[in-house]
């Protein structure tokens, strides 16, 4: 799935992705497309570290905004994209 949109980036947001393995890589990517649609810009970190984070493996992968976990598991685009929106 390509995510394509047509909205320029109008905010800026860091934004901190922990785990490891495929599923890291799918929460990116899920992020990644919810952030285009919502028109933000993303500087992503990869912590692959999350037990540093107080995560455990069933935790992951997490998004974290500001030290705060936001999604545990891998959540629908969309609900990523709504979240965003809320900001």
């Amino acid at each position: 799935m390509d995510c394509v949109s047509g909205i320029p980036a109008i905010r800026n947001l860091a934004l901190t992705l922990a785990g490891a393995g495929e599923s890291l890589l799918r929460l990116e990517r899920r992020v990644g497309c919810a952030a285009s649609a919502a028109g933000f810009a993303l500087e992503l970190r990869q912590r692959k570290d999350y037990e540093v984070l107080g995560l455990t493996i069933a935790d992951t992968p997490a998004l974290l905004h500001e030290g705060q976990v936001i999604f545990r598991g891998l959540p629908r685009t969309e609900e990523i994209e709504s979240w965003l929106k809320s900001l």
